[in-house]
C-alpha cells in the first residue's frame, strides 16, 4: 500500500474546531487538546498506512465514510497520494447528506 498525505478540507477543520470548543467548555482545555491531537494522529497514521477503508457514501460513491472510536463519522476521499478529510460528523449530525 502506498502511503498518503493527510489533508483536511476547510469544513473538516471547522468541524473539529467546533467540537474542540464544546470539549473545552465541558471537559477543559487539556482534555480538548488531547482529543484533537489523538484524532489527528490517528488520521495521519491511517493516511500513512495507505489503506482505504469505510463504506461508500450513499450520495457520492467516490467518497468513503468510516468511524472514529464511536465518537465521530469521517467523510473522506482516498485519492492517489492523499487522504482528504472532507467532514467530521459527531453524534446527532446526519452524515448521510452531503
Amino acid at each position: 500500500m502506498t502511503p498518503r498525505r493527510l489533508l483536511l478540507d476547510d469544513q473538516a477543520a471547522r468541524d473539529i474546531a467546533a467540537r474542540a470548543r464544546i470539549l473545552r467548555r465541558e471537559r477543559g482545555a487539556a482534555f480538548a487538546d488531547a482529543w484533537i491531537d489523538t484524532l489527528l494522529s490517528w488520521l495521519d497514521a491511517l493516511a500513512e498506512g495507505g489503506a482505504a477503508l469505510g463504506s461508500a457514501h450513499p450520495e457520492d460513491p467516490s467518497l468513503r465514510v468510516f468511524g472514529y472510536r464511536r465518537q465521530a463519522s469521517i467523510l473522506a476521499e482516498f485519492v492517489p497520494g492523499e487522504l482528504r478529510v472532507i467532514r467530521v460528523y459527531f453524534r446527532g449530525q446526519d452524515w448521510s447528506r452531503l
